[in-house]
């Protein structure tokens, strides 16, 4: 997963995770804003990926890759 990929969220995320809300479904498509390597040296990179859902940006910060699939 690289900077510019299309992605597609696989579980459902939250625009931030810290503030109550729905979370957003999976299924909804996006591109990869920054790749950050695992600071614990683990298999996942970690992404910052902005989704668009019914109209409106959703900011996904500081996510395992693995919530996310690349589509192109």
């Amino acid at each position: 997963m690289k900077v510019g990929d299309v992605v597609r969220n696989v579980i459902a995320v939250h625009n931030n995770p810290a503030v109550p809300g729905e979370p957003v479904e999976a299924g909804q498509l996006g591109i990869v804003v920054e790749v950050r390597p695992d600071p614990f040296g683990q298999k996942w990179n970690y992404v910052d990926v902005m989704l668009s859902h019914e109209g409106r940006e959703v900011w996904c910060g500081n996510y395992m890759q693995g919530h996310f699939e690349v589509v192109s």
